[in-house]
């Protein structure tokens, strides 16, 4: 870029001023950041809204300076978006074509549809052994279109990991007959399981219009508030690329929000080995910095029970955060995993909390069992085009005049179950807010935290109080008490999960009773002791009221940086892209060398004229690559690996050379921008490609 309006450069040609945004589950956090003075502008928080990410978005920026926000350079995204995809099954339709070896039973490994076996077939080695019919591939591509309604496709074969070449067949065959969208296995994942690669690209083509459809929401939002700057998007190790990449490889943005957060304790603290925990408003995160650098899982994430194979965050995430939900039932408290709007947050923005307070103050020898039914439901959006069923309509025209509580909505309906108001889509789609008794809430009522309505939850509270006959003040402090012990056991099953299952614990009676005597009290006759070796760091909102004192029984010290409650987006700017790639050199048949992992077969008769040719095409491949995630600065760097173990005679034995290459660097400002599509056309969600 040439320092044109809408940008601020520094001398060198960096940008100065960027805008990082954090769209979480609860909240969006917004930070604009001196990236030459190392130092935080401006920051905002916004409500999340799931419908749309862009309105939750829009609010936070209007908080922040204008003139600031005009001069920004960079602008970098991180999302829950992916993640939340993934876990509700949502997406396009995606029609899979396979290259399987001789005789594998893909209908029973791979319980996909719709999917196709095509002609194509390769050696463990990359070697061809039957040629891609591309006369075959332009076929199923428009039969699975015609038949399926299907928009968009992945592939996947057998030794694709070796030699992508009949994978890249397959799509530009499928690009130029369909105009759709490809993901090939090889592309994000380098496991030699073809199988495992199929459900990664499946995956990712799948979530691949809600991705798009975001990126391009937010250049609309952000041209609104005059931010002309090209789009970031963090990786879920933590990492950055381009919003053109991003638009193409969703499935790599699976846990970006925690990666950003990790990025941003780093960042803000300066501490190389720590555990970081993230407490928002719906979940508390655990990660772990080694060295400096986020602890990564090389089999990626479990989301929503699929495995996803692309190289991401090393996460522990427990349902408990300062939304979540309180409960007391059957004569116990819990706390969580189901998020709801505070009590104290509906008091202070809807007048009509007072009647519905009311109605639950005549009725609470009806809660002694359980609070199951004393949530209160609000009505906070347009039903839109989504087309309302009459038990829909019905809770929607009752709570338009006030807020109700469960209770109320199934005496004035006359039901006796929750299922029969149908509350599933009106509350998924944000049309319906559910609102309870939340941490958030018992902090108004300490003192600790009082954004909101301190009154209304106080007496909402009230509730609960007698129920388990207590003072209000002793309830909320014993609440907040469990809610600590969660997060010190969080932090010692996450110190753990490195040797052991640590869930494990709960099952073994054991274990619970020496977690009991550490957290809770100590025994008589002995003690139980536990010393966490490096600092926890505190990131997320409400974490500053709850870590200190989950620390105690570690004997940890507890680290709060300043701007703690928007470290992911802090994290979000202040990330570098990073790219790597390897490939493999194997001994071959004849006393050559074979490199896998690049497309074609490639024989040499020396193993140095191996390395030199896999250094010069890792060399070219990872400079290509860098440029696509939106940097052209960094140096190269190699890695290399020999495998040589001693065979029984005591000589070594060669089996294999892996050299990598990886550059890394600051996010560049002549990086592509948001907009703007090449091969296969990007949908948005909703529409057919």
């Amino acid at each position: 870029m040439d320092g044109s309006p809408g940008e601020t450069l520094n001398d060198s040609g960096h940008i100065t001023i960027g805008l990082g945004v954090d769209a979480g589950g609860t909240y969006t956090d917004a930070v604009l950041f001196d990236l030459r003075g190392n130092r935080t502008l401006c920051k905002a928080k916004s409500l999340t809204t799931r419908r749309d990410f862009t309105v939750g978005i829009g609010k936070a920026l209007e908080q922040l300076d204008r003139t600031l926000l005009r001069s920004t350079g960079l602008v970098s995204l991180s999302t829950t978006l992916a993640t939340n995809a993934i876990v509700e099954n949502e997406g396009q339709k995606v029609g899979l074509l396979l290259m399987p070896p001789f005789g594998l039973d893909i209908d029973h490994n791979i319980p996909y549809r719709p999917k196709t076996v095509v002609r194509g077939q390769l050696d463990i080695t990359g070697r061809e052994i039957v040629p891609v019919q591309e006369d075959e591939i332009r076929s199923v591509a428009r039969r699975m279109v015609e038949h399926h309604a299907v928009t968009a496709f992945a592939v996947s074969g057998f030794a694709g990991a070796i030699n992508p070449d009949h994978e890249l067949r397959v799509k530009r065959g499928i690009e130029e007959e369909t105009g759709l969208f490809v993901t090939c296995g090889h592309e994000l994942s380098d496991t030699l399981d073809f199988q495992t690669r199929a459900v990664t690209a499946v995956l990712n083509a799948k979530i691949i219009p809600r991705i798009a459809g975001l990126l391009l929401d937010l250049e609309e939002v952000l041209r609104r508030h005059g931010v002309d700057a090209p789009v970031f998007v963090v990786k879920g190790d933590g990492t950055l690329m381009s919003a053109e990449m991003a638009k193409r490889r969703p499935v790599e943005t699976i846990l970006s929000g925690p990666a950003a957060s990790v990025a941003g304790a780093r960042h803000l603290t300066g501490v190389d080995d720590a555990l970081v925990m993230d407490m928002g408003g719906t979940t508390t995160d655990t990660a772990a910095l080694v060295s400096g650098r986020v602890r990564l899982n090389a089999a990626g994430s479990n989301v929503g029970g699929r495995r996803t194979h692309v190289q991401a965050l090393d996460l522990r995430t427990v349902g408990l955060g300062g939304d979540s939900l309180v409960l007391y039932e059957r004569n116990r408290f819990t706390i969580g995993p189901g998020r709801v709007a505070p009590i104290s947050w509906l008091g202070r923005h809807w007048p009509g909390t007072g009647a519905a307070l009311d109605y639950l103050t005549l009725r609470l020898q009806r809660f002694g069992v359980s609070t199951g039914k004393m949530p209160i439901l609000v009505a906070t959006g347009d039903a839109g085009s989504l087309p309302l069923t009459p038990a829909e309509e019905e809770v929607l025209r009752l709570l338009e005049q006030r807020p109700r509580s469960i209770e109320e909505m199934l005496h004035i309906n006359g039901a006796a179950t929750e299922a029969s108001l149908q509350l599933q889509r009106l509350e998924g789609r944000g049309v319906v807010q559910r609102c309870g008794l939340t941490l958030t809430d018992l902090l108004h009522i300490d003192g600790c935290y009082t954004e909101w309505d301190v009154e209304t939850a106080r007496r909402y509270a009230g509730f609960y109080a007698s129920q388990c006959r207590r003072s209000v003040d002793e309830m909320a402090a014993h609440v907040l008490e469990l809610g600590t012990r969660r997060l010190s056991l969080e932090l010692l099953k996450r110190s753990l999960d490195d040797d052991t299952d640590s869930d494990a614990m709960e099952h073994c009676a054991v274990c619970r009773t020496l977690v009991r005597h550490l957290l809770e009290e100590q025994h008589p006759d002995y003690e139980v002791a536990v010393t966490l070796r490096h600092p926890v760091i505190g990131i997320g909102a409400p974490v500053r009221y709850f870590l200190p004192r989950a620390a105690v029984p570690l004997k940890a010290r507890a680290v709060i940086p300043e701007h703690a409650d928007v470290a992911n987006a802090i994290g979000a700017i202040t990330s570098h892209v990073h790219v790597r790639k390897g490939l493999r050199i194997v001994p071959g048949d004849d006393g050559d060398f074979i490199v896998e992992g690049v497309s074609g077969f490639h024989r040499f008769r020396n193993i140095d004229d191996a390395d030199r040719f896999v250094r010069r095409t890792l060399a070219a491949i990872v400079q290509r690559k860098a440029g696509e995630a939106g940097t052209d600065g960094g140096s190269l760097t190699f890695e290399t690996r020999d495998s040589r173990p001693l065979a029984a005679t005591g000589e070594e034995v060669f089996l294999e050379r892996t050299i990598s290459a990886s550059l890394e660097g600051r996010p560049d400002a002549g990086a592509d921008r948001v907009g703007g599509g090449k091969a296969g056309r990007l949908p948005r969600p909703g529409e057919s490609a």
